[in-house]
């Protein structure tokens, strides 16, 4: 474990020394310029809207199935280095640093959870990349003493990648592509869905979906970064 997350020595941004038993791999200066989400946001899926408004627009138009989502930091600037450099340059040590504060953002919403469940890769896609994020990022939850499923949601089929699709084709991409294998682990229960970024929800909305239908009492979602939609 501490070869995959090495703990701190150099700021992931900047590169400067810092103290070697930190949580978090970032120097202050670094941490603090992270685009951080402040003030008013959806009551739904966390995207910052105005003060006299309860939803955002996306969810005033349709609401989500999930009861909640939230994440710390817009998807800009730093925190797209960040992302990018743990699932494209394999840098996995990255994933620590980003699931505490992930673990800060869920602290800070005063919400139960049961179980925490990483949103499953399409097969081929994590055999190339060698390891699935989502799954990297719930170390510190269950270091924190969570309860960390990785199996009680699977894909039912491998999906296009979700990158270059629109809102109506990543709906239709991930309808009827996940799973639950264990209702019994779900049912009555609170769960907490591990992303790395929230785009336009399709994902964590068609698990939220199925853990519904399996009983499950409120499906939320964190993500490191929310995408802003215009």
């Amino acid at each position: 474990m501490s070869l995959l997350f090495p703990n701190g020595y150099k700021c992931l941004v900047c590169g400067k020394e810092i103290d070697s038993d930190k949580k978090l791999s970032l120097c202050d200066k670094c941490l603090n310029k992270l685009p951080k989400i402040n003030g008013s946001v959806c009551f739904k899926c966390g995207e910052p809207v105005t003060v006299d408004s309860k939803y955002c627009v996306h969810c005033k138009k349709e609401l989500p199935e999930f009861t909640k989502c939230f994440a710390p930091y817009i998807f800009d600037g730093d925190v797209i280095s960040l992302i990018h450099g743990l699932k494209y340059n394999g840098k996995i040590y990255y994933a620590r640093t980003l699931s505490n504060l992930m673990l800060q953002s869920l602290l800070e919403q005063n919400i139960d959870v049961d179980v925490v469940i990483p949103v499953p890769l399409n097969l081929r896609r994590e055999g190339e990349r060698g390891f699935n994020q989502s799954e990297l990022l719930t170390v510190a939850f269950s270091e924190a003493g969570y309860k960390v499923d990785l199996a009680v949601v699977t894909r039912s089929k491998n999906t296009a990648t979700q990158t270059h699709l629109t809102k109506k084709e990543r709906k239709q991409n991930v309808e009827d592509a996940f799973v639950v294998t264990n209702k019994s682990k779900v049912k009555g229960k609170n769960v907490l869905l591990v992303d790395d970024v929230y785009t336009t929800g399709a994902t964590i909305n068609a698990i939220a979906k199925v853990l519904k239908l399996a009983g499950a009492k409120n499906v939320y979602g964190v993500t490191f970064a929310h995408t802003i939609i215009k």
